[in-house]
Formats: C-alpha cells, structure tokens, sequence
C-alpha cells in the first residue's frame, strides 16, 4: 500500500469510528511488521499471486502466527493448469494485476505454503474462474485455502 492509501484507510477508520483497526506498511515477502507467534488469524483474498516469491510470503505469514494449532492462515487465491514461462518478458502486467500471469498451479501452490512451514494445508473450496482465449487457453481455478500452525 502506498502512503496515501494508508492515510485514507486511516481517515475512513477514524470517520466511522472503528478503533479495533491498525493499518502498518510493510513488504510481505520481506517483513511484515508484526511480532513473531503473535497473531491468531491471516486473511487474504487474492493478494499472495502478486508476490513474485510465493514461498518466502508464506514463510513470512508462519512466523507471525502464533503456534500450537492457534495461528491460521485463510486465503483465497487463483491457480492455472499451465504456469506461465518463467521469462519475465512474457508477463503481462494487466494479467499480473488480474492475479492471472502470477498464478502457479495447484500442486505448486500447495508446495509453496508447506514450503513456507505448514504442515497442514486444506483446500476448502475450488471453483472455476475462467478459462480460453483470453488466458491463453488457461484454465483458471479460485481456491479457498486454510493452513494451520503447529
């Protein structure tokens, strides 16, 4: 989030009188500016294909959480049947915006979480987003994912 966005969020929590709110700037992949093992919930709807290093976000989200089974993690997100090349010429970035071209699939999404630490991983809901032409004859699937600390 830029400076700006931040100091509007801040201003509508103040206007509507939520005080149980606190927004911070920080970069996922790198350091989210949070103690370790203090946070109950992660919530995330489609941010993590806008990281260009999925395993260090998810390492990132696992150090926050608290552990013992407390923490957990519920994203939802979209994956491909077909990850695009790795070349980065190739990405659009309308498409990256979309949460399109950084999609990865499902079994590499998965990995990329128990790669960040969990150990349990469980795909709550799968749907179909979109799929054709205008993916590059992709198949694109929405999916609901919770992971739990231990």
């Amino acid at each position: 989030m830029t400076d700006e966005m931040l100091e509007k969020a801040r201003k509508n929590a103040a206007d509507n009188g939520y005080t149980s709110v606190e927004f911070r700037k920080g970069d996922v992949e790198e350091r989210i500016p949070v103690e370790e093992n203090s946070v109950d919930v992660v919530i995330s709807n489609c941010v993590i294909n806008l990281t260009t290093d999925k395993v260090k976000t998810f390492r990132e989200i696992y150090r926050i959480l608290k552990p013992n089974g407390i923490g957990r993690m519920v994203i939802s997100d979209l994956v491909t049947d077909k990850q695009i090349a790795e070349d980065i010429s190739l990405i659009d970035p309308d498409k990256w915006c979309s949460c399109i071209d950084g999609a990865l699939t499902k079994e590499n999404y998965i990995d990329s979480i128990k790669n960040g630490g969990f150990d349990i991983v469980e795909v709550l809901d799968e749907k179909l987003y979109t799929e054709g032409d205008q993916v590059e004859n992709r198949k694109i699937t929405s999916l609901v994912i919770k992971a739990v600390k231990q």
